[in-house]
């Protein structure tokens, strides 16, 4: 619409110049304005067309930027959440590792007072236990070319000696057993264990007998050939020969043991 005003001025203004009889040198002068002016609305036109595409442009890039800008809010808000929820997290983490690590100190501390009180009582054990057991005293062995076993095997190792001794002191086990008596005569005898309070012996021709008593020194055996037949007699039930009965047997007053 301006380009078509602007073009209606300039006929007015052409016509008005050959009515008022111009010269040549006016007419070419006029013809060089018309042909300027015609250039600038071109020029004109053009720009107008790529401002209005740039414009469009603008518009679109604006909008987008817009999204991304509500997008990355989004990931923010949650980048955030999971931000505060880890921080809570690693807390908790940290607390549970504090009361693990004073658990262990505990575990260690107890440990170490266990070992040491069953080290106390080996000598109480009797030889053919001990003797079982020895694989167990071999794993919590330490020196300069044994190192310490790690904690777990160490705890499994100390729970599985209290448990053999336990079983042993509740229960009356015979066993096959060879010693040395006062006349220094190194023999086997079959012996009945009443846990790890005493124990009593014969041979087994049913000669020779006693009793024995656990010392800190380990066990001593007193000889009282008296008792034979009453021993022998036990040494059956516990094979399943011959039928239940009480035994009358002295009753040994252990040594007061002091680790």
């Amino acid at each position: 619409m301006r380009k078509f005003s602007n073009l209606v001025k300039l006929f007015s203004w052409v016509v008005f110049l050959c009515l008022t009889s111009p010269t040549d040198a006016e007419i070419k002068e006029t013809h060089k304005i018309i042909e300027e002016w015609i250039d600038v609305e071109t020029l004109i036109s053009e720009e107008s067309s790529t401002w209005a595409i740039e414009q469009a442009s603008l518009s679109d890039l604006l909008e987008s930027l817009e999204k991304n800008e509500l997008v990355l809010d989004e990931k923010l808000a949650i980048s955030e959440e999971e931000e505060s929820g880890a921080i809570q997290q690693r807390t908790e983490l940290n607390e549970r590792k504090e009361k693990a690590e004073k658990a262990m100190e505990t575990l260690f501390v107890n440990l170490e007072k266990t070992q040491k009180r069953l080290e106390d009582i080996r000598a109480l054990l009797p030889s053919p236990l001990a003797e079982r057991l020895s694989p167990f005293w071999d794993k919590l062995k330490t020196g300069p070319k044994t190192p310490r076993i790690p904690l777990r095997q160490r705890v499994e190792t100390i729970v599985s000696l209290m448990q053999s001794i336990h079983i042993f002191h509740r229960s009356v086990l015979l066993e096959r057993q060879e010693f040395t008596l006062k006349d220094e005569q190194s023999r086997e005898f079959l012996v009945i264990y009443f846990g790890l309070g005493s124990a009593y012996f014969v041979n087994e021709s049913g000669t020779v007998s006693g009793y024995g008593t656990p010392t800190s020194k380990g066990w001593a055996w007193t000889r009282m050939d008296e008792i034979a037949k009453e021993v022998t007699t036990g040494v059956k039930m516990l094979n399943n020969r011959t039928m239940p009965k009480f035994l009358q047997l002295p009753l040994p007053s252990p040594e007061k043991f002091v680790p």
